[in-house]
């Protein structure tokens, strides 16, 4: 039996569900476990997910070993996770990420995901189908912790989470987008948003996940811990910080033509299958570089303001028009970029679609939409 120490820390998010068929298989009573339900919002199928209530890891890998299952079990105990790679109801390896203390307490949160025999652990990808590298390189260890959309101090949430010097992640999940924060030591590293096929990262991200903090909000809001055996990999791949592919004491995410691996010390410990493209490439970063990397923050401005839409004046028409002497004033002051941003924003279509379309980021045209405003060549729709 092979095993892997690391260390860890974080918070221990714990999720009670209803009870379908396998819980039942396994003795698991219907407060116990629950299969995933998050296909519904794009996340893909997970395996079963909870925990083991008053019964301990060693009771649930007796009633595995009585069916034979083969599959990895994730095990967190509060201190750290261990991962059981099992085959036909045996042991055949187990890697322990953190400082996972014993399989005889009671209490513990699992993931445990059904495959084939093979020689690495294996956890499905929260996001399989997305574009984003990162979200299908994502795996869950444990039952993540369910916030309230609408009902959550997101500044204070961070906040909380620094000061706990959280590993993990943090995503905002709906039918039509998907919004993930990563950190590191408590700071948000790395963050993607993607909707309708298009990605955006770093602040733009960061507006997205603050959605969730909206009164009507709708849809999962979620909070994962993950180990930094996991978590520091995942950085690495998010800020695109490569490592030579022949390292022989490896540390770090491999990408390779059926998913990602993840390594310590040269040695394998888990694989996210999903699709890849391109040569294998190899991610890492020390954890001390990660955490010096700059933090991204929530923006200033409030939840929604990107859903703003303006139109036109009857001066802003007439900034636009060659034939007045407005428009040669307005060229003169703001030059052709200003030209063709009160154009743009006078279409009525979303301050957060009007970005897209001139390549701009939201922050950066909050000075120019507050300078057209004041000067009255735009007015606020009302009613969107």
């Amino acid at each position: 039996m092979n095993e892997m120490g690391g260390n860890g820390r974080g918070m221990q998010p714990r999720q009670p569900g209803a009870a379908q068929g396998e819980q039942a298989t396994l003795g698991l009573n219907p407060t116990s476990a629950s299969r995933s339900q998050d296909a519904s919002l794009g996340t893909g199928a997970q395996g079963m997910l909870g925990d083991t209530g008053e019964h301990s890891a060693e009771w649930l890998l007796e009633n595995l070993r009585a069916i034979r299952l083969s599959g990895t079990l994730a095990l967190a105990d509060g201190t750290g996770t261990t991962l059981l790679l099992l085959a036909r109801g045996q042991v055949e390896a187990s890697f322990k990420l953190g400082p996972y203390a014993r399989l005889d307490a009671p209490d513990q949160r699992f993931h445990l995901h059904t495959h084939e025999p093979s020689v690495t652990p294996q956890l499905p990808p929260r996001f399989p189908t997305s574009k984003s590298p990162l979200l299908r390189a994502l795996p869950r260890l444990a039952p993540p912790q369910r916030l309230t959309p609408g009902a959550i101090d997101l500044p204070d949430l961070l906040e909380r989470l620094h000061e706990s010097g959280f590993d993990g992640c943090l995503s905002y999940t709906t039918e039509r987008e998907r919004s993930i924060a990563l950190l590191v030591g408590g700071g948000v590293r790395a963050a993607v948003h993607e909707v309708g096929g298009a990605l955006h990262d770093r602040a733009e991200a960061m507006r997205a996940l603050q959605k969730a903090g909206q009164a009507r909000a709708k849809g999962l809001l979620e909070l994962d811990a993950l180990e930094p055996a996991v978590v520091l990999p995942l950085a690495a791949l998010a800020l695109g910080k490569s490592a030579p592919v022949d390292g022989s004491a490896f540390t770090g995410l491999e990408v390779f033509g059926s998913g990602f691996r993840y390594y310590k010390h040269g040695q394998p410990f888990l694989e996210v299958l999903a699709p890849t493209d391109g040569p294998t490439r190899r991610y890492a970063l020390a954890e001390q570089a990660v955490e010096r990397a700059p933090q991204l923050e929530l923006p200033d401005e409030p939840p929604g303001w990107e859903d703003r839409r303006f139109a036109l004046t009857l001066r802003g028409r007439d900034a636009l028009n060659p034939m007045t002497a407005l428009y040669m004033t307005f060229r003169s002051e703001h030059g052709a970029e200003g030209l063709r941003l009160l154009e743009a924003l006078g279409k009525g279509e979303t301050l957060g679609r009007t970005a897209d379309a001139l390549g701009l980021e939201l922050g950066d045209m909050r000075p120019w939409l507050e300078r057209l405003e004041r000067s009255g060549m735009l007015r606020e729709l009302a009613g969107h």
